[in-house]
């Protein structure tokens, strides 16, 4: 035996497993002998099936090897014990179809809505799409995995229905969000979108500079009601520089109102009983300039569009004391003031407290105007968006189509660039008294234009213009 086996290993100890197989089998040793010698070398183990033999095969390998597949297969069995498939129920499906869905219908009123720019929209829709297939991958996956026996409790690979539920609950809010600012601002706006809007209004806003002009009339509720205009403000805008010329006219400026007065003169505050067209038509004539546009507010839009952003900073040149006819008493200081709604409508209705009157008071209205603009171009105004114009519907309007609204602010959150906002007061004399076409029977004080301040505007307009 000890011969053979000495023989057995000169022969076969050098050669690779399968040919040691081979000379085995030719050879002729016995299964005894060849069983000594894996006993001694501890080379080779039985394993299955081989082409070489048609009985068992062997593999190389060592006793701490065969004892580490040992493990290993008693660990796989282990976890075969330990595991159990699983199918995705019916809720999971449900709630991915409804995220699916909910996230379709966000997408669709936000073009409807039709203010995000295009690289927004492709961002928004690329988030959709990635949460859609995290909730489904998270399902594959759990069909995959199955469930397992962890500690002596069976877990599972979750399905992902918490980000489907709270993604198609985000959606559906935002769907809402969408429509409801849609509605609103179809409410603001009056311009016709049909084929009878005139050439002048239906100028590119985002490419050509045009002229608004700002009404504000001095009731509270209804927009629709006839008054006089104690705010007169035109704001030429240049989308192409991005500046603004604030230009306020005095409420007592002593003009002719073309259409009614005639020859006759009155103050400009009283064009606005006639409407909102001849207060258009009378600082046409005045400063030399097309006004297609107007943004009519009162005192209740001013109140609750500056609460909505939390209140607001007004630089004041000027420090004073409103009375309590301007709605509230406000010790304003000069500089920096943070004033809430109502402090900031009493703010741009005081007069009797400055010395400068009415001329002032337009200055004062610039400076919330300013004030609002800067506002409104910050991040932040998109998340007061929707209280914002819900807010004014029925106390604010324009003429101004819903397109050429929607493209002015898509160009503003596309770009994200500041406005240069400058100011400029109409100026006269406030030292006499007229007689007023729409006042009979006693003369009125009145401010009497400068012909050389009327002409000073009228160069800085036709320059913001260009």
């Amino acid at each position: 035996m000890a011969k053979d086996i000495d023989e057995l290993y000169n022969e076969l100890d050098h050669l690779p497993n399968q040919e040691r197989k081979y000379k085995r089998s030719r050879k002729g040793y016995s299964e005894d002998l060849y069983d000594e010698y894996s006993r001694r070398s501890g080379k080779q183990r039985y394993c299955d099936t081989d082409p070489y033999t048609t009985g068992r095969r062997y593999r190389d390998a060592d006793p701490y090897t065969a004892r580490s597949g040992n493990q290993k297969r008693r660990k796989r069995k282990k976890r075969r014990d330990d595991w159990r498939p699983v199918k995705i129920g019916a809720v999971s499906h449900l709630l991915w179809i409804l995220q699916v869905l909910a996230s379709i219908a966000a997408f669709g009123s936000m073009i409807i809505l039709g203010i995000l720019p295009v690289p927004y929209m492709v961002g928004f829709a690329a988030i959709l799409l990635i949460f859609a297939c995290i909730v489904k991958i998270m399902q594959m996956r759990a069909v995959r995995y199955g469930k397992r026996r962890v500690n002596g409790r069976w877990k599972k690979k979750s399905t992902g229905k918490w980000i489907s539920l709270v993604t198609a609950a985000l959606m559906c809010i935002l769907c809402f969000y969408g429509l409801k600012v849609n509605s609103a601002l179809d409410t603001i706006a009056i311009g016709e979108e049909s084929g009878k809007y005139t050439e002048e209004k239906s100028i590119d806003v985002i490419q050509k500079p045009f002229n608004v002009y700002i009404s504000g009339i001095d009731v509270y509720g209804n927009i629709n009601k006839k008054s006089r205009s104690d705010v007169n403000l035109i704001a030429t805008v240049n989308p192409q520089t991005h500046k603004i010329l604030l230009t306020t006219t005095p409420r007592d400026y002593y003009v002719t109102i073309p259409g009614v007065s005639g020859t006759q003169k009155d103050k400009l505050t009283h064009a606005g009983v006639y409407g909102i067209d001849t207060s258009i038509a009378t600082l046409e004539n005045l400063y030399d300039i097309e006004i297609p546009f107007f943004v009519r507010v009162n005192f209740s839009s001013v109140e609750n569009i500056v609460d909505i952003m939390g209140g607001v900073d007004v630089e004041s040149k000027l420090a004073f004391t409103t009375g309590k006819e301007s709605g509230t008493v406000v010790d304003v200081k000069k500089g920096t003031n943070h004033f809430n709604g109502k402090q900031a409508l009493a703010f741009v209705r005081e007069r009797h407290a400055l010395a400068a009157g009415d001329n002032q008071r337009g200055k004062n209205q610039q400076a919330l105007l300013t004030a609002l603009i800067h506002e409104a171009m910050s991040p932040e105004i998109v998340l007061h968006a929707n209280s914002i114009i819900n807010s004014v519907a029925g106390s604010a309007d324009t003429n101004m189509s819903e397109n050429q609204i929607k493209s002015l602010i898509r160009m503003q959150l596309g770009t994200m660039k500041g406005w240069d906002v400058q100011s400029v007061a109409a100026e006269g004399d406030s030292s006499g008294k007229q007689y007023c076409y729409s006042y009979k029977g006693k003369a009125l004080y009145v401010t009497v234009p400068y012909e050389s301040s009327v002409s000073k505007i009228k160069k800085k307009m036709r320059r913001a213009l260009q």
